[in-house]
């Protein structure tokens, strides 16, 4: 196995490549694109929440919400909450129940609510819908079944922000612990299209109350009519997880919930066991490196980590059953997905979103319209 000499990262990842001093693609474009994101002063950061804050408030003026914010319980999304309390913003808390959630990730949004006194509104998904989704792409083979989530309470974020003139999403997406995306292990989260050629393949039920989002009409609002903005606000602040995971403790009495995203049993299960079992996927390569990378952990650490299993040994067979029975999937019905052959989203889709003469287009139509 060839490795980064700085991060965790190898040539199990298809994207991977070293230079001659051993160092990989994705340190070397860490390195290209880390002041933008991180090593700031006090001084500008402060200047930066400053700046977010009087946009925003100057903008919504009017409305009883000057922005939204997705909160899953998760470190991230909490910490977001967090700055909006601590910026004394009014946004309206949205938080989507696809009935996966963990104990602590429930106890974690509760406590945060409590706390800020935020107002805030529960999504939950027709579990039958999304739960013949879930299986349509267990059945399809690919790596990224965490596309439905992110893709619901994106979209569904989105149109409320539009019927309801909030301009402004603030984001817990950033650039410090989730730096190099991997095109192969996943696909654009705002592309409902790619997931409806899956459902309609493999699927059984009507998809009518999911919701549903395009990349053009993402673009469209966003970048052309400028009627919401989405502000991914940790990449402003220097943003450390592990400090986060300390305020948060401190502040709402939050609760760590161990893993990234394992707040969620779906993605705990489906990270820790079947990614790395069926797709030969282990996604702490990406979580750990990110941590490397901004000077939270050191390698030998990660090294370290990375020998222990994915998930605890004697509760695998124990989160295994509880998968199959929420599903409803039999005993063979869960071993012939485990040991189908893998396959890549671009299978069932042909991904024009990312093609160069599409992005350029956009471009182009951007520029003439805003003239």
């Amino acid at each position: 196995m060839i490795e980064c000499s700085k991060c965790v990262m190898n040539d199990t990842i298809r994207e991977f490549s070293l230079n001659s001093k051993g160092v990989c693609n994705f340190c070397e474009d860490w390195e290209k694109k880390k002041d933008y994101f991180t090593n700031f002063t006090d001084e500008q950061i402060k200047k930066n929440l400053n700046s977010i804050k009087s946009e925003i408030k100057k903008f919504n003026k009017k409305n009883n919400y000057d922005c939204i914010i997705g909160l899953s319980g998760g470190t991230d999304s909490s910490y977001v909450v967090y700055l909006a309390f601590k910026m004394k913003l009014k946004p309206l808390i949205i938080h989507m129940d696809n009935g996966w959630n963990s104990k602590i990730s429930n106890s974690n949004i509760n406590k945060i609510l409590e706390k800020t006194n935020f107002d805030y509104k529960t999504l939950i998904l027709n579990w039958k819908e999304f739960k013949d989704l879930q299986i349509s792409f267990l059945k399809a083979g690919v790596p990224d079944i965490e596309i439905l989530t992110d893709h619901a309470i994106f979209a569904y974020i989105i149109n409320f922000a539009l019927e309801n003139n909030i301009k402004y999403i603030l984001s817990g997406v950033n650039f410090a612990t989730e730096h190099s995306t991997i095109p192969s292990w996943g696909w654009r989260k705002d592309d409902f299209s790619h997931i409806e050629k899956i459902h309609k393949k493999f699927g059984k039920e009507k998809l009518i109350t999911f919701p549903k989002m395009y990349p053009f009409k993402k673009f469209y609002y966003e970048k052309i009519k400028k009627k919401i903005k989405v502000i991914n606000l940790l990449d402003f602040i220097n943003y450390k997880s592990i400090k986060a995971k300390e305020i948060l403790k401190t502040n709402f009495d939050w609760d760590d919930y161990g893993g990234k995203h394992h707040e969620s049993f779906f993605t705990k299960f489906f990270q820790g066991y079947i990614l790395p079992k069926k797709f030969k996927i282990d996604k702490r390569l990406l979580h750990l490196s990110c941590l490397i990378r901004n000077n939270e952990i050191n390698r030998n650490e990660a090294v370290q980590e990375l020998k222990m299993p994915n998930l605890e040994t004697q509760k695998t067979l124990e989160y295994e059953n509880f998968f199959k029975k929420k599903l409803s999937l039999s005993d063979d019905e869960f071993k012939s997905i485990m040991l189908s052959k893998p396959n890549k989203h671009s299978d069932y889709s042909l991904d024009i979103y990312n093609n160069f003469i599409i992005n350029k287009i956009m471009s182009i139509t951007k520029r003439i319209l805003i003239k």
